[in-house]
């Protein structure tokens, strides 16, 4: 049992009950969370929404079958607990392609904690120190370049399948590649801040204003990506980068001014491109791009935000946090992608 489990009780003003608590882990080691799971679980921890049907029976389920006393019913503070636990529970314990999806659906749901504080906000704070530990370590653990994958796969099933000695080649071959990976992606990263351009664009940061800048630079980054979690160097490239907007940028944004800043052809190509609808909650920046598109006035649009990201229209945000954001939100996308 995680030794905050109870903690975690207190945070969310339920008194923990010894006898019981141990028999709530039993049930959250034994669920089985699949990348749909993990999406429902953050949904369900922010209060983003109606679980649906089938994923709310399924859980509280385990949890009857370990506990017959457990409620089915008029316990959502202490599911949404429950809920949080398990996102842990996966980050700590699952392979590294499910754990980078939880920690990242954690973190970014958060939003930079636009939607308010989390009810146990340790668990947003442990996604965050997984992510950045993951950052340091990536050459040695997980995936190499997450976009070919797949195509390793083959070669290495192959390798393994011919038996000794050849089958302990994959092993040696995946850390080859996962640090040429890293250095390659790096390499570039320092090119493109070198440049003063922005890819998309195709022109210099200069000619942006800082909340366009923030917003495209995160996505510019993103895609430059190749191993996740992305660089542990990743918030001060992207604090570098805004400088050349503005070498004194304000310290605080709007999130709405950002989005209307950026081109409308950016942003169209932007949304055709970006996060996927089951993902659209945990990804409130990329949805509200959507969203600016549905509407040409902005009071409209801005009415619409709101409702559809649980977002003001008046939030502000550092604009390298903005940029952060809107990082993390790509490489979300990217680790949902990945996970089958």
């Amino acid at each position: 049992m995680h030794k905050d489990f109870a903690e975690w009780y207190r945070a969310a003003a339920i008194p923990p009950n010894g006898d019981i608590l141990p028999k709530r882990w039993e049930a959250i080691e034994k669920y089985e969370a699949g990348r749909d799971d993990i999406v429902s679980l953050t949904r369900l921890f922010y209060r983003l929404g109606k679980p649906s049907e089938g994923f709310d029976n399924a859980f509280r389920t385990v949890f009857q079958s370990a506990d017959p006393a457990f409620q089915m019913r008029d316990n959502d503070q202490e599911l949404l607990v429950l809920a949080g636990a398990e996102l842990i529970d996966i980050i700590e314990r699952s392979p590294v392609e499910l754990a980078d999806l939880a920690a990242l659906s954690v973190v970014c749901a958060a939003a930079q904690n636009l939607r308010g504080a989390a009810v146990v906000p340790d668990i947003p704070e442990i996604a965050a120190r997984y992510l950045a530990k993951r950052a340091v370590e990536r050459a040695n653990k997980g995936q190499g370049d997450s976009d070919s994958a797949s195509s390793r796969k083959t070669l290495f099933d192959g390798l393994t399948a011919a038996g000794a000695p050849l089958n302990a080649l994959p092993a040696e071959l995946e850390r080859l590649q996962r640090e040429l990976a890293v250095v390659s992606e790096e390499s570039n990263m320092l090119w493109w801040l070198f440049s003063e351009h922005s890819h998309d664009l195709n022109q210099p940061w200069a000619k942006s204003t800082v909340p366009a800048a923030a917003l495209i630079a995160g996505k510019e980054l993103a895609e430059l990506t190749r191993v996740l979690p992305g660089p542990i160097a990743a918030t001060a490239f992207l604090d570098r980068l805004i400088r050349f907007a503005k070498a004194k940028p304000p310290s605080t944004i709007l999130v709405v001014e950002a989005i209307n800043d950026a081109p409308v052809d950016w942003r169209r190509s932007y949304s055709e491109r970006s996060c996927p609808a089951e993902l659209e909650d945990l990804a409130p920046i990329s949805h509200g791009v959507k969203i600016s598109l549905t509407a040409p006035a902005d009071d409209a649009w801005f009415i619409a935000f709101k409702t559809g990201t649980g977002i003001s229209a008046d939030s502000k945000l550092v604009p390298h946090h903005l940029a952060y954001q809107v990082f993390l939100e790509g490489l979300l996308c990217r680790s949902w992608r990945m996970v089958k």
